[in-house]
């Protein structure tokens, strides 16, 4: 079980770097959210530390777009 969550965050890093280029990590206080089947995973980087924490179960899935994170500044 420990294998597959290890290739779970591997994974998860290489979305990342498809997004931001292959060698890029995360700065003290970056975070990214990753969605599989059946759980999603966040990711973090927390004063040096890397933490990640899976949250089980079946994602819902909601079609709208929170203005402060949208790029243009908002809808």
């Amino acid at each position: 079980m420990l294998n597959r969550i290890e290739e779970a965050v591997k994974a998860a890093f290489e979305k990342f770097e498809e997004d931001y280029g292959k060698g890029t990590g995360l700065k003290d206080g970056d975070e990214f959210v990753t969605v599989f089947n059946n759980a999603v995973l966040v990711v973090s980087l927390d004063g040096g530390t890397l933490r990640t924490k899976f949250i089980g179960g079946k994602p819902y899935y909601v079609d709208m777009t929170l203005a402060v994170y949208a790029s243009d500044g908002g809808e």
